[in-house]
C-alpha cells in the first residue's frame, strides 16, 4: 500500500513516515554463502551493519484500454528531494498528476485505494466530511477559491451600491431642508426689526419714568429730614434717663452680691461645724455603749468571783475535815493496836508447829482452795475494774452534764451579745443608708435643677440668638422688599416661591433645600450683580442669588421617580410656578424624599446609588455615603420679647436658690465617715461573736453527743458488772465450802491452843492481827490521797479567783475612762451647739438684710426696664425715619444705576437712542465706577441725610416719541405689556433658529447631488456584474456537486443491497443519502443512512463493527462508481467481517471486476483470496535491497 500510494503521488504525511527521506530503506543485507557471510561481517564491522542506499524509487506500469503502456516512476533521495518520471522522462508534479487524472486516478480524492482502518472512519465520518469527500470527487472543490472570491466581490459591490444610494437620498433631503430654511431666514429678519423697535420704545418709556421717580424721591427725603431733628432730641433725653436708671441698678446689684457672698461664707463656716457636732455625738454614743458593756460584764464577773470564793471556802473546809478524819483514824488505829493480844515466844512456836501439822491435813481441799483463790483474785480484779469503770462513767456523765449547763448559759450570753451587736449594726447601716439615700435624692434634685438651669440658660442664649436672627430676618426681608422695588426681575426667596404638597414633607423639603432656602431668585445674572452691588453699598448683609438665565441645571433622572417604594423625587413633592422651575431644580437636583430611613439605606447602600436621600424626619444620606441626623435647624417662628427674657431670668434665679438650699441640706462627709467607721468596727465584732456562738453550739452539740455515748457505754456495762458479780459470788461460795472442811481439820489441831489463848478458833486470832494492819494501811493511803487532791484544787481555784479579780480591775478602769470621756464629749458638744445656734442667728439676720436689698434691686430693675421701653420707642422712631430716608436714597441710587445700565446697554447693543444733548460715549463701561455714586452722600452735623446725587453724564434724552397717554399710564402695566410683546417675539425668534447661510449651502448641495448620482449608477453596474459572476460560479459548482451526488445517491442503495442480501434477506438492506442544504449542498453536510436487513432503523454510531464496515464499503463502492479509476486497492477491509460477509464482498468484487476495472485486495482471510483471479506475494530481495513479486501459477524464482 505504501509503494502504490507513494508512486501515485500521495503525501508522505499519509504514509508511514513524516519525512520522505525516512522511506529510503538502509537496513542490513543477508549473505548467500559462507564467504559472503564473512565478507558481510567485515562490511558490518566497517559500516556498522547498515545499507549504503542513497535513494529509493517505485515504478508503476499501467496498460490502458488501448493496450498502451504508461510508466509512472517516483524517486526520493536521503536528502528528502523527490523526482517524477512519466514514461521514463522526468516531468514536474503537475504534469505527472494530470496524466493520472486523465485515467480518473484522483490523488486528492484517493478514489483508487482504501487504507487499513479507513473503512470504519468512512462510516463514522460527519455529514460535513462526507460532503467534502463528494465535493472532491465531483471536482466542485476546485471551484471553491473562485467561488469565495466571487462572493466577496459581490458583497463588496452591493455594499458600495447601498452606500451611494443612501448618500444620494441624504443629499436630496438636504436640498429640501435648505429651501425651507431660506423662507425662515427672511421671516426671521423681519421679526428682529419689530423686536428692536419695541425694545427702543421700552427703553424710552423706562428712562422717562426713572427721571420722574428721581425727582419725587428727592422731595420726599427733604421732608423726612425735617421730622428727624425733633425725634433725635427726644431720643437723647430717653438715653440719659436710661443711663441713670442703670447706674442705680448697678449699685443695688453690687450691694446684693456682697451680701450674698457674706451669707455664703457664713453658711460655709456653719456647714464645717456641723460634721464636728455629728462626730462628737457619734463618739458619745460609742463611749456610752462601751461603758454600758463594761458595766454589764463587770456585774457578771463579780458573780463569777463570788461563786469562785464560795467554792474555794468549801474546798478549804473539806480539807480541814479530811485532815481531822485522818488524825482520828490514826488515833483509833493506835488504840486498837494497844488492845490487840500478844503471844509469848513459846505460844508462837506452838502456833507454828500446829500450823505445820494442819497444813498436811485436807491437802486436796487446800489445793482446790488455792486454785479458787487465784480465780477469785482474777474475778475480783475484773469486778473491781468494772466497778471503777462504772464509777468513772457515772462521774463523767455528771461532769458532762455540768459542762452542758455551763455551755447552755454561755450560749445564751453569746446569743444576747450577737443580738445586741446585730441591732447596733443594723441601726448604723440604716442610718448610713438613710444618709446615702438622702444624698442621692439631693444629687438627683441637683441634677434635675441643673438640667432645668441648663435649659433656661440655653433658652436665654437662644433668645439672644433668636433676637439677633429675628433682626437679621427683618433686615433681610426689608432688603428683599427694597430689591424687588428697585430691580425688576427679583422674584423672591426660594422658601417663599415654593411649598410642599403635604405638611409631612415640610421638614424633608427644608433639609433638601439646605443653604438655598434663603437664596433669592432673579431673572438675569445682571440683576443679581446689581442686587449684590446694592447690598454691599447699603451694608445690608449677605445673600445668595440664583439667576434663572445662567444657572446650570442638570436634567432630572426619571428613573428615580419609581425607583423604590416609599421614595419620590423632591421636585415632585414641591408646588411652584413654572417661571422658577430652573431655580427649584437647581436647589433640589435629583434628591429623593424617603418615607423611612430603611428606604433611604436601601437606595444609597444596597442599590449603591450616589444620590442625596432625605427622610421625613430630616435624616440625610449624602452622595458620599455620610449620614446626618436630626431635623432642620430653621426655627418654626418662635419669637422672643423682653417679658420672656425677664421670666427666664427669674426662673434662673429661683433655680440657683434651690441649688443653694439643696447644698445646705446635703449630708456632710464626716458624719458618713463616722458611721462607716462604726460599721467597720461592729462588723468584725459581730463576726467574732457569731463565730463564738457557732463554736459554743458545736461544743454543746459535742457534749450532748458525748453524754449519749457515755450513757450508752453505761447501759452496756451494767450486764457485764452483774455477771462478774455473780461469778465472784459463786467462787466465794465454793471457797467457803472448802474453807469449812479445812477449818474443821484445823479446829481439831488448834482446839487446845485456842482454849489457851482464849479464842473460839485459830482464824479469829489470824484475822484480828491481819485486819488491824490492813485497816491502818488503807486508812492512811485514803486520807493522804484526798488531802493531796483538795490542796491541788484549792491552788487552781485561787489562781482562777486572782484572774477574775484582775479582769474586774480592768473593767473598772474602762468604766472610769469612758465616764471621763463622756464628760469631755458632752462639754465639746455643748460648745459646738452654742456656736451653731449663734451662726444660724447671724445667717438669718443676714438673709433678712439680703431680702430688703433684693427688693430694692427689683425696684431699680423695673425702672430700668421702663426706661428701656421708652428709649427703645424713641430709637425705633428715629430708625424708622432713617430707614425711610435710606430706602429713598437707595431708590435714587438704584434708579441712577438702572439709567446708567440702560445707557451702557444702548451703547453696547448700538441702539439708536434719540438725544437732545450729550453723547452716550460719555457713559463709563466699568461697573466699579458705581462706588463713586455710593460715596456721593451729604450729611450735616445732625446726621440727617440729603438726597443722593446720581450722574447723568450730560446725556439728555428726547422723549417726543412717547405719546401723552403713555406717559400717564401705569408703569408696571405698560412695562409688562411691552415685555410680553418682546418676549413673544423673542420666543418666536428663538423657536425659528434659521440658517442664515442656507442660500450658499443650497448651491453646493445641488452640485454635489449630480456627482453622487453618477457614482450611484456606476456602483449599480458593478454590483450587477459581480452578482452575475458569482451566480455563474455558484451554478457550475452546484452542477458538478449535484451530478456526483445524484449518481452516488442513486448507486448507494443498490450497492448496499448487493452487499447485504442473502438467503434470509433476499432483498438486502436499505441505504440512502440526504442533503442538509439543497441550495448550496457543498456548504452544508450530507447524511448517510444505512439499515441492515431485518433490523429497524438506527444511527450509524449504533451499528456493529461488521455492519459499519459493510455500510462503509457500500459508500466507497458507490463513490468509486462515479468517474471510476481503472483499479481499486483495498487494504484489509475485511478485518471486522465474518466469513459470510467476506464471501459477499468477494462475490461483489468478482461480479464487478473486468478487463477495464481491476481490484487489488490485501487480505489475511482465505475465504477472500481463494476466490481471487490471481495471487501475488511481495517480499524483499536482500541482495539488491528491493522488493520482488511471487505468483502461484509460476515457479518460485527471483
Amino acid at each position: 500500500m505504501d509503494a502504490i500510494s507513494f508512486v501515485l503521488g500521495v503525501k508522505s504525511a499519509q504514509l508511514r513516515s513524516s519525512q520522505l527521506k525516512d522511506l529510503v530503506y538502509r537496513g542490513r543485507r543477508l549473505a548467500r554463502s559462507q564467504e559472503g557471510s564473512e565478507a558481510q561481517e567485515e562490511e558490518e564491522e566497517e559500516g556498522d551493519g547498515e545499507g549504503t542506499a542513497t535513494k529509493a524509487w517505485v515504478l508503476a506500469v499501467y496498460e490502458d484500454a488501448d493496450k498502451k503502456e504508461w510508466r509512472f516512476q517516483r524517486t526520493i533521495s536521503i536528502n528528502g528531494s523527490s523526482e517524477y518520471k512519466l514514461n521514463n522522462k522526468v516531468v514536474p508534479y503537475s504534469t505527472y498528476n494530470n496524466a493520472l487524472i486523465q485515467h480518473n486516478i484522483l490523488v486528492k480524492a484517493k478514489n483508487f485505494l482504501v487504507f487499513q482502518g479507513d473503512v470504519e472512519a468512512v462510516a463514522s465520518q460527519s455529514p460535513k466530511d462526507l460532503s467534502r469527500l463528494i465535493d472532491q470527487i465531483s471536482g466542485s472543490l476546485e471551484l471553491a477559491g473562485e467561488y469565495e472570491r466571487a462572493k466577496e466581490a459581490q458583497e463588496r459591490a452591493t455594499e458600495n451600491a447601498t452606500f451611494n444610494f443612501t448618500k444620494r437620498r441624504g443629499i436630496a433631503g438636504e436640498i429640501k431642508q435648505y429651501k425651507e430654511q431660506k423662507g425662515e431666514a427672511e421671516k426671521f429678519e423681519e421679526m428682529c426689526e419689530q423686536r428692536d423697535e419695541l425694545i427702543l420704545h421700552r427703553i424710552l418709556f423706562k428712562l422717562y419714568n426713572i427721571q420722574e421717580s428721581l425727582a419725587a424721591h428727592a422731595h420726599e427725603i427733604r421732608n423726612a429730614n425735617e421730622a428727624l431733628v425733633g425725634l433725635r432730641a427726644e431720643q437723647e433725653k430717653c438715653e440719659e434717663a436710661l443711663n441713670g436708671a442703670r447706674a442705680e441698678q448697678a449699685r443695688a446689684r453690687n450691694e446684693v452680691v456682697q451680701k450674698e457672698k457674706k451669707i455664703k461664707k457664713a453658711e460655709k463656716a456653719l456647714e464645717s461645724k456641723k460634721p464636728d457636732l455629728v462626730q462628737v455625738e457619734a463618739q458619745i454614743a460609742h463611749s456610752r455603749r462601751k461603758r454600758d458593756n463594761a458595766a454589764k460584764i463587770t456585774e457578771q464577773v463579780e458573780k463569777d468571783a463570788e461563786k469562785q470564793r464560795q467554792k474555794l471556802d468549801t474546798l478549804k473546809r473539806d480539807l480541814a475535815a479530811v485532815q481531822r478524819a485522818a488524825d482520828e483514824a490514826q488515833e483509833a488505829s493506835r488504840r486498837a493496836a494497844q488492845h490487840t493480844m500478844s503471844l509469848s515466844e513459846e505460844s508462837l512456836e506452838e502456833y507454828r508447829r500446829l500450823k505445820a501439822q494442819a497444813s498436811v491435813l485436807a491437802v486436796d481441799e487446800r489445793q482446790s482452795l488455792e486454785t479458787l483463790a487465784r480465780d477469785e483474785k482474777t474475778a475480783s480484779r475484773g469486778l473491781t475494774q468494772l466497778k471503777e469503770k462504772h464509777e468513772y462513767l457515772t462521774n463523767k456523765v455528771a461532769k458532762l452534764e455540768e459542762d452542758e449547763a455551763t455551755q447552755r448559759q454561755k450560749r445564751a450570753e453569746l446569743e444576747e451579745k450577737v443580738a445586741e451587736i446585730t441591732a447596733e449594726l443594723t441601726k448604723a447601716r440604716q442610718e448610713l443608708d438613710n444618709q446615702r439615700t438622702e444624698r442621692i435624692r439631693i444629687q438627683q434634685l441637683e441634677a434635675q435643677t441643673n438640667e432645668k438651669l441648663m435649659d433656661v440658660h440655653n433658652k436665654l442664649l437662644q433668645a439672644g440668638v433668636d433676637q439677633r436672627e429675628s433682626e437679621r430676618e427683618v433686615r433681610l426681608k426689608e432688603s428683599l422688599a427694597n430689591l424687588q422695588r428697585l430691580f425688576p426681575g427679583v422674584r423672591g426667596r426660594v422658601i417663599d416661591l415654593c411649598k410642599p404638597t403635604q405638611r409631612k414633607y415640610e421638614t424633608a423639603v427644608e433639609v433638601v433645600l439646605g443653604r438655598n432656602v434663603d437664596a433669592i431668585v432673579v431673572d438675569e445674572e445682571k440683576t443679581a450683580i446689581d442686587c449684590i452691588e446694592y447690598m454691599r453699598n447699603q451694608r445690608a448683609g449677605q445673600a445668595t442669588f440664583i439667576p434663572l438665565d445662567t444657572i446650570q441645571v442638570k436634567p432630572i433622572n426619571d428613573k428615580f421617580r419609581s425607583f423604590a417604594k416609599g421614595a419620590r423625587l423632591a421636585v415632585d413633592v414641591i408646588q411652584y410656578e413654572s417661571a422658577v422651575e430652573r431655580a427649584i431644580h437647581h436647589a433640589c437636583g435629583n434628591a429623593l424624599v424617603c418615607d423611612t430611613l430603611d428606604v433611604a439605606r436601601y437606595i444609597c447602600y444596597e442599590k449603591a446609588q450616589e444620590i442625596k436621600a432625605v427622610t421625613l424626619e430630616g435624616t440625610v444620606i449624602h452622595k458620599s455615603g455620610l449620614m446626618t441626623g436630626g431635623r432642620s435647624t430653621r426655627d418654626s417662628g418662635r419669637k422672643w420679647d423682653e417679658k420672656d427674657v425677664q421670666g427666664l431670668q427669674r426662673v434662673k434665679d429661683k433655680l440657683l436658690s434651690d441649688l443653694r438650699e439643696l447644698n445646705k441640706s446635703k449630708p456632710r462627709g464626716k458624719q458618713e465617715d463616722v458611721l462607716v467607721a462604726e460599721i467597720t468596727r461592729l462588723e468584725p465584732a459581730h463576726q467574732v461573736a457569731r463565730d463564738d456562738l457557732s463554736a459554743c453550739k458545736l461544743r454543746l452539740t459535742g457534749i450532748k453527743d458525748e453524754i449519749k455515748h457515755v450513757k450508752s457505754d453505761l447501759r452496756k456495762l451494767d450486764p457485764e458488772l452483774r455477771n462478774a458479780q455473780k461469778k465472784y459470788d459463786a467462787l466465794k461460795e465454793q471457797m467457803d465450802a472448802l474453807s469449812a472442811v479445812i477449818y474443821e481439820a484445823e479446829d481439831e489441831i488448834f482446839a487446845d491452843f485456842c482454849r489457851d489463848i482464849g479464842v473460839s478458833n485459830i482464824r479469829e486470832y489470824e484475822e484480828r492481827q491481819l485486819k488491824a494492819a490492813e485497816a491502818e494501811s488503807v486508812a492512811r493511803l485514803q486520807f493522804d490521797t484526798q488531802i493531796a487532791r483538795l490542796r491541788h484544787q484549792i491552788q487552781f481555784e485561787e489562781e482562777q479567783l486572782k484572774a477574775i479579780e484582775e479582769r474586774l480591775n480592768a473593767l473598772q478602769s474602762t468604766i472610769e475612762t469612758q465616764d471621763a470621756n463622756l464628760q469631755q464629749y458632752a462639754q465639746t458638744k455643748d460648745a459646738l451647739q452654742e456656736e451653731i445656734e449663734q451662726a444660724d442667728e447671724t445667717i438669718e439676720e443676714m438673709r433678712e438684710d439680703l431680702k430688703d436689698s433684693s427688693e430694692l434691686l427689683d425696684e431699680k430693675t423695673k425702672k430700668v426696664e421702663q426706661a428701656k421701653k421708652v428709649a427703645s420707642k424713641a430709637i425705633k422712631a428715629v430708625d424708622q425715619v432713617l430707614k425711610e430716608i435710606a430706602v429713598k436714597n437707595d431708590e435714587i441710587e438704584k434708579l441712577g444705576l438702572e439709567r446708567s445700565a440702560m445707557y451702557r446697554k444702548c451703547r453696547l447693543e448700538e441702539i439708536q437712542l434719540p438725544l437732545l444733548g450729550g453723547n452716550l460715549k460719555n457713559v463709563p463701561m466699568e461697573e466699579n465706577l458705581r462706588e463713586e455714586v455710593a460715596m456721593d452722600v451729604d450729611e450735616d452735623e445732625n446726621t440727617t441725610q440729603r438726597p443722593k446725587r446720581v450722574p447723568d453724564y450730560g446725556v439728555e434724552v428726547d422723549f417726543d416719541a412717547l405719546e401723552e397717554d403713555e406717559r400717564e399710564a401705569d408703569v408696571n402695566e405698560k412695562l409688562a405689556e411691552l415685555d410680553t410683546a418682546i418676549s413673544k417675539l423673542n420666543a418666536d425668534i428663538e423657536r425659528m433658529a434659521p440658517n442664515m447661510k442656507a442660500m450658499d449651502r443650497l448651491d453646493d448641495v445641488e452640485s454635489k447631488l449630480v456627482e453622487t448620482e453618477k457614482e450611484a449608477d456606476k456602483a449599480r453596474k458593478e454590483s450587477k456584474t459581480a452578482r452575475d459572476q458569482f451566480n455563474d460560479v455558484k451554478r457550475r459548482r452546484c452542477e458538478l456537486f449535484n451530478k456526483a451526488y445524484a449518481h452516488i445517491s442513486e448507486r448507494i442503495d443498490q450497492v448496499y443491497k448487493d452487499l447485504t442480501k442473502g438467503k434470509a434477506a433476499p432483498m438486502g438492506g436499505v441505504a440512502y443519502l440526504t442533503l442538509e442544504d439543497s441550495e448550496e449542498p457543498y456548504a452544508a453536510g450530507v447524511k448517510y443512512h444505512a439499515m441492515p436487513p431485518m433490523k429497524r432503523f438506527r444511527d450509524m454510531e449504533q451499528l456493529s463493527g461488521g455492519e459499519k464496515t459493510i455500510a462503509a464499503l457500500a459508500l466507497l463502492f458507490a463513490i468509486h462508481s462515479y468517474q471510476p479509476s481503472p483499479f481499486f486497492v483495498l487494504d484489509e477491509v475485511d478485518a471486522a467481517l465474518d466469513n459470510t460477509n467476506v464471501a459477499k464482498i468477494a462475490n461483489y468484487i468478482r461480479s464487478h471486476a473486468s478487463e477495464d476495472f481491476q481490484f487489488i485486495v490485501i487480505s489475511l482471510k482465505g475465504s477472500l483470496y481463494e476466490r481471487s483471479s490471481s495471487l501475488v506475494g511481495i517480499y524483499r530481495d536482500q541482495e539488491v535491497n528491493s522488493s520482488r513479486t511471487l505468483t502461484l501459477d509460476k515457479p518460485l524464482k527471483v
